[in-house]
């Protein structure tokens, strides 16, 4: 899609044009930039902010850089940039360099509490109208030529014991090799469905302590005293108990250990599995599924249907009794497996989807896959 040229006078026309940069782009409707999204950011930047914001990329620039661009010293700049940061409307690398993130502004507004001030309901209705009435959800979910931004992650225990398991497609082993701090937040996709009354899990997945933030964002909440950091075993413990609720996690399509976020998916909330779980205009793209598939061993299944209800997919139905998965709708997340009463479905290792090297690599490729 051909960039707009930059205006120069409107300070947030050149931070949203600036942000276009931005592998996914942002919300276009019929070639120019959604007017839900525009209010949505005038929401969050106040009129002094975007004036030093309006000098932010989507690259990390270092204070001393910032500070020459806006005329101020490096300590001014430095105090400037932070409070900015803690209000969640810009990120920043360790406290050294600092940038815009469109994805960090979906979902901080709704998993950092002081960003949640300013949103609040009018913001949610807002996400509601670009993300899913203007259908930003499919360039958010997976660039235009269907390459997804993430994948589903299966628990261990769901997989059978036979399959091929790596460590960079099982989460114990991403949870185990990923950089620290682990930090666990509120679920943002949650958090926005609550706030506009529309919530189907209410009484079956929690919205608190059920998004993970590792490696250099799981720093980013500390510093803003946001979240609560786990231990190695604390996160291994929470993921068993969510596994059984139901979630399904998913995270950055990437070998790499250096993870942001892993997530505790709901087929009914999440930006992500609502491409194919709940959205009229389908993108089976919306996740890689993961290289596994479900298969029933038919001696064992009982065909008490459990996995049937707990499928966020619709994968698996009942015939003659007994449990049978369709693979071309199961994507591996081995929600059906980790409570099923006799054992009798399992993941099985079928590679089935690519998984990029690193972050860079992934996001290289969407950017040149959204603007070929």
């Amino acid at each position: 899609m051909k960039i707009e040229p930059r205006k120069v006078d409107d300070p947030y026309e050149i931070i949203l044009n600036n942000m276009r940069e931005y592998p996914s782009d942002i919300p276009i409707v019929d070639g120019k930039i959604s007017e839900a999204f525009r209010e949505y950011i005038k929401i969050l930047f106040t009129p002094e902010e975007v004036v030093i914001a309006q000098h932010l990329t989507v690259r990390p620039q270092s204070v001393n850089v910032i500070s020459k661009k806006i005329g101020k010293n490096k300590e001014e700049t430095k105090r400037i940039l932070e409070y900015m940061t803690k209000n969640g409307i810009i990120q920043d690398i360790g406290g050294y360099s600092y940038f815009l993130a469109m994805a960090h502004l979906l979902n901080m507004g709704f998993k950092n509490s002081r960003t949640l001030k300013r949103l609040g309901k009018k913001g949610a209705e807002l996400y509601q109208q670009f993300f899913i009435d203007e259908k930003f959800y499919k360039r958010y979910e997976s660039s235009d030529k269907g390459t997804s931004l993430t994948r589903i992650v299966p628990v261990n225990q769901s997989i059978d014991h036979q399959s091929t398991i790596s460590n960079a497609e099982e989460i114990h082993d991403i949870i185990e090799n990923c950089m620290g701090p682990i930090v666990i937040t509120d679920c943002p996709c949650r958090k926005r469905t609550e706030t506009l009354a529309i919530r189907e899990c209410k009484d079956k997945f929690p919205i608190e302590e059920t998004c993970f933030q590792v490696g250099l964002f799981g720093q980013y909440f500390l510093r803003r005293e946001e979240g609560k950091e786990l231990s190695r075993k604390e996160a291994h413990d929470l993921v068993d108990e969510l596994a059984k609720k139901g979630l399904v996690f998913t995270t950055e399509n990437i070998k790499s250990p250096i993870h942001q976020v892993i997530c505790s998916c709901c087929a009914c909330c999440c930006a992500l599995l609502r491409g194919i779980t709940r959205f009229e205009d389908k993108n089976e793209n919306c996740i890689a599924k993961s290289n596994y598939v479900s298969i029933v061993n038919q001696d064992l299944c009982k065909g008490c249907g459990l996995c049937v209800k707990r499928c966020p997919f619709q994968a698996v139905t009942i015939e003659n009794e007994k449990s049978i998965v369709e693979n071309e709708k199961c994507y591996g997340c081995g929600v059906c497996s980790v409570t099923c009463p006799t054992g009798a479905i399992k993941l099985h290792w079928l590679e089935r989807s690519h998984i990029f090297n690193d972050v860079t690599e992934l996001m290289k490729k969407i950017y040149h896959e959204n603007r070929s």
